[in-house]
């Protein structure tokens, strides 16, 4: 018996939860906001009551805590992309402990240690209150890939049925409007807008596209949830069109959070205000480009997002520390062009935040802190660029007439 399975048997010995089979069905798409957040919350209530129900079958007064790390604790790229590492003792270790930290609901936390030991009995899915499970930070999109080489690499059904239940999860936190929150289930706040912040949404969007596309490495995924990924690729496709910002009759880039309803781009974190996010909005374009016969909707977006960056890029200088504990620009003749990381969508121009809530147009203004803390120039858009180019020669011979 696996430890899931475990935890069920005794959250519904427990809490008598039987009765209530609908709440502990797997996750599934719904058509409307009020479904959608009632889903929310039955999933918030299964993955606490699970937790309290070890946490009282162990005799702990409160869960234990789970272990910090900047990022996940292990190599990602050999944990996700090498079937030979996956399948040696060390690899199967890392995958159970993976599968250990896995949420009632289908997903993982960030900021936690998933390289060193097993999750207890009791012990807390996570570092943070707030992000447990999320897509923040590349959370649960690094750890289906780590189930899905897995599954290849080991062909153990535990692998496999964990990745099936982490797409179950991306596939029913995708609103009906087709975006997608940070966390889910919803924590409130700013975390439940549509979030290309961190490129949460771009992780997720290949993760759809590969399973709605047929890709040979999800094979074992059921026919039901491929059917279910098709639609949800469709949908997302059309909230990229809803939300991309149109500004004085141009259609230019998307920002970096919008809002669950009305699609409005909105703020986060005191310092990331309302802007045009030029980095998160990069790897969209990537994504977009990415896709095989894209229909005319999606050329139109990555032609026009792409004219927007070409107007907008810095020439003659890179982002870097010379002299200070944080970057500054610093003229440098043949450096790759950069771009601001957020543009004010009124002003159409450079824009910086603070700590205190504060925005300026000049970034001299802005703390140390927040200079030396966030990175508020990238290249990311130089890629977009470059990937362009190669892009429209492929359309072009894509569509050249045979004969």
């Amino acid at each position: 018996m696996t430890f899931r399975t475990i935890a069920s048997c005794v959250l519904l010995a427990l809490t008598g939860c039987a009765q209530d089979s609908g709440a502990w069905s797997a996750p599934q798409p719904v058509s409307d906001m009020a479904a959608y957040r009632a889903q929310s919350e039955r999933l918030y209530r299964r993955d606490q009551a699970v937790l309290a129900a070890e946490i009282e079958a162990s005799g702990l007064e409160e869960a234990l805590e789970a272990p910090h790390t900047k990022r996940f604790g292990f190599d990602v790229k050999a944990a996700t992309r090498d079937p030979a590492f996956i399948a040696s003792e060390a690899g199967r270790r890392l995958v159970d402990i993976v599968l250990s930290f896995q949420t009632p609901s289908g997903g993982w936390s960030k900021r936690t240690d998933m390289g060193a030991e097993p999750r207890k009995p009791g012990q807390a899915f996570g570092t943070e209150k707030n992000y447990v499970p999320t897509f923040d930070n590349s959370a649960t999109s690094v750890q289906f890939w780590v189930m899905v080489n897995a599954c290849n690499a080991i062909g153990e059904k535990p692998y496999c049925d964990s990745a099936e239940r982490a797409l179950k999860l991306i596939l029913a936190a995708q609103y009906p409007n087709g975006g997608w929150p940070q966390t889910f289930p919803l924590r409130g706040d700013y975390h439940d807008d549509i979030t290309f912040n961190d490129d949460a949404i771009a992780n997720l969007l290949r993760i759809v596209a590969a399973v709605a596309h047929e890709e040979p490495s999800l094979s074992f995924i059921s026919e039901a949830a491929r059917t279910q990924a098709q639609g949800s690729l469709a949908r997302a496709l059309q909230m990229l069109a809803d939300t991309q910002v149109v500004m004085n009759g141009r259609p230019t880039i998307w920002g970096a959070q919008h809002d669950a309803e009305t699609l409005a781009p909105t703020s986060a974190r005191a310092f990331e205000p309302v802007a045009l996010a030029t980095s998160e909005s990069a790897d969209i374009l990537l994504f977009l480009m990415s896709l095989d016969n894209p229909p005319p909707v999606v050329v139109g977006m990555i032609d026009s997002a792409t004219q927007w960056f070409a107007e907008r890029q810095i020439d003659g200088y890179s982002y870097r520390r010379v002299e200070h504990e944080y970057k500054e620009l610093i003229a440098e003749e043949g450096a790759d062009p950069i771009w601001a990381r957020f543009y004010d969508i009124e002003a159409d121009k450079p824009v910086f935040g603070d700590r205190n809530g504060a925005v300026y147009f000049d970034i001299e203004k802005v703390s140390k802190e927040r200079r030396a803390g966030y990175g508020w120039y990238t290249e990311q858009p130089y890629k977009v660029m470059k990937r362009y180019a190669k892009w429209q020669k492929e359309r072009k011979e894509a569509h050249r007439p045979s004969g």
